[in-house]
């Protein structure tokens, strides 16, 4: 046996060159999502009281809250508060002025804002 024989016979592999099919750029359309319906929640306070308390309560009973008087309300999306506001009487009903939102990027965190303000 010679000498070059004894080595095993390298040489280049050259692989089939694929390209990725371009992914056609849609811009998102933020005008489908406009009758998605969404529940909000205002919440004035809250309290922890027994059942026991709860079964004695009558008409007039007062709750004590956790808020002060005139503190702003928090405003939930799914469970998650979002935003906080402050208690208004527009025409005998209530409403709620926004005075904070979450930052997009506390939104983002919480699952509630990927897409752009």
């Amino acid at each position: 046996m010679n000498k070059s024989s004894d080595q095993p016979k390298v040489s280049k592999l050259e692989l089939e060159n694929f390209k990725s099919p371009q992914q056609p750029v849609t811009p998102l359309d933020l005008k489908r999502l406009n009758d998605v319906t969404i529940e909000l929640r205002a919440e004035l306070g809250r309290c922890t009281v027994s059942l026991r308390e709860i079964l004695a309560w009558k008409k007039d009973t007062i709750l004590t809250l956790d808020k002060l008087a005139g503190e702003n309300v928090d405003i939930y999306v799914r469970d998650t508060r979002f935003a906080s506001g402050e208690v208004l009487v527009v025409e005998d009903n209530f409403a709620v002025r926004l005075t904070e939102l979450l930052t997009y990027l506390e939104r983002v965190k919480l699952g509630l804002g990927r897409v752009s303000d």
